[in-house]
């Protein structure tokens, strides 16, 4: 359970990483997407792209690890919506920022329900916003 009392506007904390390509190729190994576009520079920039862009669905996997590590490991997420604005590409530096916008008590537990964004080095938005809903228990 986060440290302080999970109130409306609560940040949470941010997380930043460099996604490097073996990051990619392992989250490619994971999920059993290995679209060449994701690993391999040559064909990424036959497609006009500078390097192999990060799949999208990667930035669902670092929402919840940053909601886990503030929620607790008895945390739960209930829903994710994500809404993805532009592309990142391996070796891109990225960090997620959110906060809480509503929280309700329900059978024992908080839910709490966050807003992230996830913004590239240069403070473009990559997915955002995204929505969380996080059960946890008290």
């Amino acid at each position: 359970m986060p440290e302080t009392a999970i109130t409306v506007g609560a940040e949470i904390p941010p997380l930043e990483r460099t996604i490097s390509l073996t990051d990619m190729v392992r989250y490619a190994a994971a999920t059993w997407d290995f679209h060449r576009y994701h690993y391999d520079e040559a064909f990424a920039r036959a497609m006009g792209m500078p390097a192999p862009f990060i799949d999208g669905q990667m930035y669902g996997a670092i929402i919840a690890a940053q909601i886990g590590a503030w929620a607790g490991p008895e945390s739960f997420i209930r829903r994710m919506s994500l809404r993805y604005a532009s592309m990142a590409y391996a070796g891109e530096r990225i960090r997620s920022t959110g906060m809480v916008t509503a929280v309700e008590e329900r059978d024992g537990a908080l839910l709490a329900t966050c807003e992230l964004n996830i913004h590239g080095a240069d403070e473009r938005l990559i997915c955002g916003p995204a929505t969380v809903v996080v059960e946890i228990p008290q």
